[in-house]
């Protein structure tokens, strides 16, 4: 695995279980297990990988409508609580989403 897609699935296991605790699901909660088991699957097969950034300012949304919403739902929770927690690495994945958005 190249480190981009490294740090893609780092962040999507700490967005989880950010969500997935604040939420006072049982360790590990089998919603949440699926989602992150789901999300790493589209990670590892996107036919984008190598030229996107990360999923969210991919042009193909390849989740279904149910994965889809489950992940935006934990991706709204968990972000703000993502950023006290690891400042360094929002500020890294902020940077990479800017210039990909800056090179479209």
């Amino acid at each position: 695995m190249n480190n981009k897609l490294n740090q893609e699935i780092r962040m999507l296991e700490e967005m989880i279980s950010i969500y997935c605790s604040g939420m006072n699901h049982s360790k590990p909660c089998i919603e949440c297990d699926e989602l992150l088991s789901y999300a790493v699957k589209k990670s590892e097969t996107c036919p984008h990988r190598n030229t996107k950034s990360f999923c969210s300012v991919c042009e193909a949304h390849c989740y279904d409508s149910d994965h889809r919403t489950a992940m935006r739902k934990v991706m709204k929770y968990s972000s703000k609580r993502y950023f006290l927690k690891h400042p360094l690495m929002t500020l890294q994945h902020g940077i990479v989403v800017l210039k990909d958005k800056i090179q479209r």
